[in-house]
């Protein structure tokens, strides 16, 4: 199971990196979900400003010092080695594919904003997370999972595509499956571990029907570059497409952060 959960992180992180670097609908899809996220954050003004502290470098910071601290306590070294390995070789990997192999051809749908995938910031949050989870007592464990879950979907503000957000999750999701130690023990929580799933699937069901529900009627005529990312008059003729956009990118993003959450979880339990 490990290892077919690698494998699939690899695949799918390959597959959406194909689809929405170099082909025109995926640019297209890939951008409005971005903006319509955006125009739907702005009303909330308050709560953006909230999020951009919760991501913040001190915070990402005192998270990894947590995890130092809390397997020291354990006096685990090897399983602090193995999660701070997880954050450092992802995030390794996401900048060297962001910088020197992956690029976003214009393809003429969208304006000229340079490749931002993977995301580094989306990064640095899940495999800290990740690393939590795996450092984590037994009792602690499904609240580190639920508390990482909570916090590594907040990333999907507007501030990157949702395949930025999305492929980085899926590299520290197989960074963190391929050293995460597999722990034949007894913990806590099994029941909440199981709803987790279930939650995120019902949230895959509602990133299909909202993107579906959103993009109802889109003519690629709409995709020329205009002002904003090219799509502010498809945006205008009707307001609440921003608002169901905003939906699907985040229940998107939520969703396979948790079921890579879930994954990494799983390996510790009887």
């Amino acid at each position: 199971r490990r290892l077919g959960s690698v494998i699939s992180c690899l695949l799918i992180a390959g597959l959406i990196g194909h689809v929405a670097l170099t082909t025109t609908y995926g640019q297209v899809l890939d951008t409005i979900l971005m903006e319509g996220t955006m125009r739907s954050a702005s009303q909330y003004e308050a709560f953006s400003t909230l999020i951009t502290g919760i991501v913040s470098v001190p915070v990402l910071v005192g998270v990894g010092i947590i995890v130092a601290i809390v397997a020291a306590a354990r006096r685990r070294p090897t399983l602090a080695g193995r999660a701070l390995g997880a954050v450092v070789g992802a995030n390794i990997t996401t900048q060297i594919l962001k910088d020197y192999i992956l690029t976003r051809p214009i393809l003429g749908v969208t304006t000229g904003a340079g490749n931002s995938l993977p995301s580094g910031h989306t990064t640095v949050a899940v495999t800290l997370s990740l690393a939590l989870i795996v450092v984590a007592p037994q009792w602690f464990r499904s609240p580190a999972a639920w508390i990482g879950w909570a916090w590594t979907s907040v990333m999907m503000e507007g501030w990157h595509r949702p395949s930025d957000v999305i492929t980085a999750a899926l590299i520290a999701g197989a960074w963190a499956l391929t050293l995460s130690p597999i722990e034949r023990r007894p913990r806590h929580g099994i029941m909440v571990q199981r709803a987790m799933v279930w939650v995120c699937l019902a949230l895959l069901g509602i990133a299909v029907l909202a993107t579906i529900a959103a993009m109802w009627g889109f003519s690629m005529s709409a995709a020329s570059p205009g002002s904003g990312y090219g799509f502010e008059h498809f945006l205008l003729i009707r307001p609440w497409r921003s608002r169901v956009l905003g939906v699907a990118a985040i229940a998107w993003v939520s969703a396979i952060c948790g079921l890579i959450i879930h994954e990494v979880d799983r390996l510790a339990g009887e």
